[in-house]
């Protein structure tokens, strides 16, 4: 959830809209490419690795107050616009989980077809 907040701001409205709307995943290189993760790794198995090499890059350059006060001030701009957008997809998501759509998607998954829509 959040997605349609988030790649909005990270990616060109071309790709934005091909992301949401067919659900394509993409791959950590395609994402870093992209601009929408700071960095790939070739394996799932060095993610908690870089990731602390990171914190530890943080943790030793910066004092504890001026890391937090800059987070804060990073995301506050966004902060009351991704309320109302995240209670939008709430409520889209609770339409669409109600709806019949759903349920032939739901069986298509279980059966291993194309969902066939009315």
């Amino acid at each position: 959830m959040g997605g349609s907040f988030t790649l909005p701001q990270k990616l060109p409205n071309q790709v934005c809209n091909d992301v949401l709307l067919t659900g394509r995943v993409f791959s950590g290189q395609e994402a870093e490419k992209m601009g929408v993760a700071l960095k790939s790794v070739p394996s799932r198995s060095m993610v908690l690795e870089e990731s602390l090499k990171l914190a530890e890059q943080i943790v030793t350059t910066t004092s504890p107050n001026a890391t937090m006060e800059t987070v804060k001030l990073l995301r506050a701009p966004y902060l009351d616009i991704m309320d109302a957008r995240l209670q939008l997809e709430a409520e889209a998501q609770a339409r669409c989980f109600a709806s019949n759509d759903f349920k032939i998607a739901l069986a298509s998954v279980k059966n291993k077809t194309l969902p066939v829509f009315d």
